[in-house]
């Protein structure tokens, strides 16, 4: 059933992209020059095709395309230095204007949790205040007067996504089969990374969970203030939480209306960030303007949870340092960093490579936001990861497109921030926290532990495998790729060997009994010197053939 509903989808993703490239064709042909006005008057969906805007019908075409192509869309609108500005204006409206759908609330609630609305709550709107690419938030009051929102999964949400990742991962191994550059920019990794995070957002109980931890991560914290949620009304399709009253991040005409400076708000959101990632290694991976809003007590406020990072803390201790060699300009260090993050790597001049650091260092260090221009340190970035094949794991890939919509943010907060300026305050504060008696004694703690799992352990393996070897148990396993193939091949190659050999044999006998003159001649030579050249002559022409056939 899946299969069917997979190729149905392709069908439809394909005739959108057709439909809408067509009519562009037609839009830019100058055609309706010879169409009379009175009929385009007269029709009114060919007159849409000559006067709407190219960037309103690619915002129109992912919108029709669904949940996941509205994700790009959103990641896109935050990316000044990839799209013109005029289409990323465009693409921002995908961040909280998607056409609603029909959703009967009471009806869901009846349904999913079997309860009746009246009962726990006095009013539940019929609009959505919000409609996203999954789901659609809808007002709502509670019994005992909790102002609260109720977050709806989309019809068939799942079922399309599943089919648009299925589509996108296809053509992907597609493309890396035929082409080298999708093999070392590392596209299908990158895509499965996507499809995972996009996969964690179809989950409302995914995103309660991490809505509790993200609160219990800034429990002492009073510049954030994190939603409380109600268990009691949220299951994988819905998600009730309280209603938050704010404004976007980016809009900095309410900023200076709760008398708030669009810079400071900047860095409180920054250093908020750095937090989430450097001391907590959980972090909000779609930071866009919807997703933060700052409350009238001047606190940042998260929303949208379905997509988070995740870092081990031995992952997160490597990009700490990674800041701090960032800082202090040390590249050899940072490649050092590097190598240890990376999933895989093949350096090949680190040298080359300490250069293009530094020239990354300068390049931010010595401008502010407003004069870096980010599509080429972007570019540079991606030729030096290209060159040396390196890929990084899944959260880093999450990090940077939440760290590229926050520099799009702070393009419209403050374009005069000096990026290693603003985050030194923070590194200060890691490096002052890391050499306290706490810090200290925690790790002290765990390498006390590691050393005595290895004391422990280690005698016993070694025992272990002595008991082995006395005993003439100890056997090694191991397996050669491809052991099939190489053995056929060796196979031909002893073969051709072994006909040359004969060959020579035969026509070295044959050439030592002519000058015999031994048994029977037959035109002045013997018989069975004859047969010795017939016979070299033979193999010889074997090999020749098997020499053809393997080119």
């Amino acid at each position: 059933m899946y299969g069917v509903h997979k190729i149905k989808r392709v069908g439809q993703i394909l005739r959108i992209l057709s439909k809408h490239g067509f009519e562009e064709i037609i839009s830019r042909s100058n055609i309706d020059r010879l169409i009379p006005d009175s009929f385009l008057l007269w029709n009114t969906h060919t007159r849409k095709i000559f006067e709407e805007d190219f960037n309103i019908r690619i915002r129109l075409a992912m919108e029709e395309l669904g949940p996941t192509f509205i994700k790009l869309g959103q990641l896109l609108s935050n990316r000044a230095d990839i799209i013109p500005h005029e289409m990323r204006r465009e693409l921002v409206k995908l961040q909280d204007e998607v056409p609603p759908e029909p959703i009967n609330v009471i009806d869901k609630l009846r349904t999913s949790l079997n309860i009746e609305a009246s009962d726990h709550f006095t009013h539940i709107d019929d609009v959505p205040i919000a409609a996203a690419s999954i789901g659609q938030v809808y007002r709502a009051v509670l019994r005992n007067g909790d102002k609260v929102v109720i977050k709806v999964r989309r019809t068939g949400v799942q079922e399309i996504v599943y089919a648009d990742l299925d589509f996108i991962q296809d053509l992907v191994r597609l493309l890396r089969k035929k082409y080298e550059v999708i093999q070392k920019i590392n596209l299908y990794e990158i895509v499965q990374s996507f499809a995972s995070a996009l996969t964690d957002e179809l989950s409302f109980t995914n995103e309660l969970n991490n809505i509790e931890r993200f609160r219990r991560n800034f429990k002492d914290n009073g510049q954030v203030y994190v939603p409380k949620v109600y268990r009691e009304y949220s299951n994988d399709e819905l998600l009730c939480m309280e209603y938050i009253d704010g404004i976007k991040l980016n809009d900095i005409a309410g900023l200076q209306q709760y008398g708030l400076s669009s810079a400071a708000t900047l860095q409180r959101c920054l250093d908020l960030y750095l937090e989430q990632v450097l001391q907590h290694g959980f972090f909000h991976a779609d930071p866009h303007p919807g997703n933060v809003l700052v409350n009238d007590r001047g606190q940042v406020v998260f929303i949208d949870f379905g997509s988070m990072g995740f870092m081990i803390p031995r992952d997160r201790d490597i990009i700490e340092r990674m800041v701090i060699n960032f800082l202090m300009n040390d590249a050899k260090d940072l490649i050092r960093n590097i190598k240890r993050l990376a999933v895989l790597h093949h350096i090949q001049d680190e040298r080359q490579l300490e250069r293009d650091a530094y020239e990354i260092f300068q390049m931010i260090e010595e401008n502010a936001l407003e004069d870096i221009d980010i599509s080429v340190m972007l570019r540079k970035l991606n030729k030096v990861l290209q060159y040396n094949n390196i890929l990084l794991p899944d959260f880093v890939y999450i990090l940077l497109r939440g760290v590229s919509i926050l520099e799009g943010t702070g393009r419209q907060l403050d374009a005069r921030l000096n990026i290693p300026e603003s985050i030194k305050p923070f590194a200060k504060k890691i490096a002052q926290d890391k050499m306290s008696s706490d810090y200290l004694k925690k790790k002290l703690l765990e390498k006390s532990k590691f050393i005595k799992e290895v004391l422990t352990e280690v005698p016993e393996d070694m025992i272990a495998v002595l008991e082995k070897v006395k005993s003439d148990k100890l056997s090694f396993n191991h397996r050669i790729h491809d052991f099939d193939r190489m053995q056929l091949i060796l196979h031909r190659i002893g073969n051709k060997f072994l006909l040359s050999i004969l060959a020579m044999t035969f026509g070295v006998g044959a050439s030592i009994l002519a000058h015999g003159r031994v048994g029977y001649l037959l035109w002045g030579m013997p018989i069975l010197s004859w047969l010795g050249f017939l016979v070299s002559f033979i193999l010889s022409g074997i090999l020749l053939i098997y020499l053809v056939r393997s080119k």
